[in-house]
């Protein structure tokens, strides 16, 4: 039998799973190449080949791209459902620019974005009961200055009205909150969305008392958004209540292809004051991402460490609690030449996965987040399932967190 919504939230039926989505535009493709390998591990497994990753995961949330795929997830979507959907959004929303790159007006019509995700998501609110597992999103809002998590589970705070005229999060649509957590600015216009209500007018309509203005959940620390879905696990004030603990909690943190964003001093210097700070705010979302993988490594002890740098290397043995917090796992690609070091066969490079060269054009197409051509998300959607194969299989996801009913006879690790 599926496991209810409230299944899946209800702290005492444990242990609990958590997949956590990064951002990166249509390289989300590459995501779910990787996902599609979990899906069909967990189908073996299970014996079960119409199983979904919202029957597995307890916690499905996402930043930007991210959150547009968990938002699909945590409906019951298969994979392919989605992989079919990104190859035809890639072209259609990233095809054509409509402004002049973002200086004056925004790069691209979010309508087509939206009329894709009203596709998927119809006119379902947060607190839709389609939602059949837990569901989290990260956006920005920039009036405010806030990080705004939201999320499905019915004792998080502000999921009923937290006050008169206020709209309650459970009432707030998910296209639209999916929207906001992919508003890249210059790529697309912020989103508004009504956050309170006055008095009727006098044809009786509801009239906005605040509004909202939201742009990218990258543009706040969590376009990897793995340390906030450990937060919203165990901090009590979210009202989840999970336990901690390598046998009680597990996390699977998937990327979008990794680069890091190097430039020439003097091509720095020689740029207008504007593209300056577009490379500086890159930088730091690049710096972000890579905080959450080195503090999420020093509180478990993945069985594939993720390489930091020369220094942290795989941070093996390097935890700074007295016990492991959970079981976490980050899978990723790194979208750059590979380097013929000491490290270069746990670094994950791209050529070395797929088994041939690509040109430095190539390469640099990939990294591009809205380079939505039908060869580049072909390549992108290559990479992550070459990607999968080294991660996924009998030993990942750990069978420790095979669901009970299973009877595939998978043996478990210990914890």
């Amino acid at each position: 039998m599926r496991r209810t919504l409230h299944d899946h939230l209800d702290p005492a039926n444990g242990p609990k799973r958590i997949l956590a989505l990064d951002g990166g535009g249509v390289k989300g493709i590459l995501t779910l190449g990787l996902l599609e390998a979990i899906e069909a591990e967990l189908q073996r497994r299970s014996g079960n080949p119409a199983l979904v990753l919202s029957d597995y995961y307890d916690l499905i949330g996402g930043t930007s791209t991210g959150a547009i795929i968990a938002s699909g997830l945590a409906l019951g979507l298969p994979v392919r459902d989605l992989v079919a959907m990104y190859l035809d959004l890639g072209p259609a929303v990233f095809g054509r620019t409509v402004g002049d790159g973002g200086l004056f007006r925004a790069k691209f019509d979010a309508k087509k974005l939206r009329k894709a995700l009203d596709g998927v998501l119809g006119r379902r609110t947060l607190g839709s009961p389609d939602l059949r597992t837990g569901f989290a999103l990260c956006a920005k809002r920039i009036d405010t200055g806030s990080a705004w998590v939201l999320t499905n589970n019915p004792r998080a705070k502000y999921f009923e009205s937290s006050g008169p005229g206020t709209i309650a999060n459970k009432k707030y649509r998910l296209a639209d909150i999916v929207q906001a957590s992919a508003a890249a600015p210059t790529f697309f216009d912020e989103v508004r969305i009504d956050i309170s209500l006055a008095e009727h007018d006098e044809d009786d309509r509801p009239q906005p008392l605040e509004i909202g203005y939201f742009v990218d959940g990258a543009v706040s620390a969590n376009n990897n958004p793995s340390q906030q879905l450990l937060m919203l696990a165990l901090v009590e004030e979210y009202g989840f209540g999970w336990k901690p603990g390598v046998g009680s909690l597990m996390m699977t943190s998937c990327g979008t292809g990794l680069r890091r964003p190097r430039i020439k001093g003097e091509s720095f210097r020689s740029q207008p004051p504007g593209l300056r700070g577009i490379h500086a705010l890159r930088s730091m979302i690049f710096d972000t991402q890579i905080q959450g993988v080195v503090l999420m490594q020093s509180l478990s002890n993945p069985a594939r460490p993720w390489v930091i740098n020369s220094e942290l290397l795989g941070m093996e043995r390097s935890l700074i609690t007295d016990q492991y917090i959970l079981d976490y796992q980050r899978l990723d690609v790194r979208l750059e030449k590979a380097r013929d070091d000491a490290l270069r066969s746990a670094m994950f490079y791209v050529e070395d996965l797929l088994g041939r060269e690509l040109s430095d054009a190539q390469i640099d197409a990939m990294d591009q987040l809205a380079n939505g051509k039908p060869a580049n998300m072909e390549l992108l959607l290559e990479a992550g399932r070459a990607a999968a194969r080294r991660y996924v299989g009998p030993d990942y996801p750990n069978p420790y967190f095979d669901l009970p009913e299973w009877t595939s006879g998978a043996a478990r690790r210990s914890v």
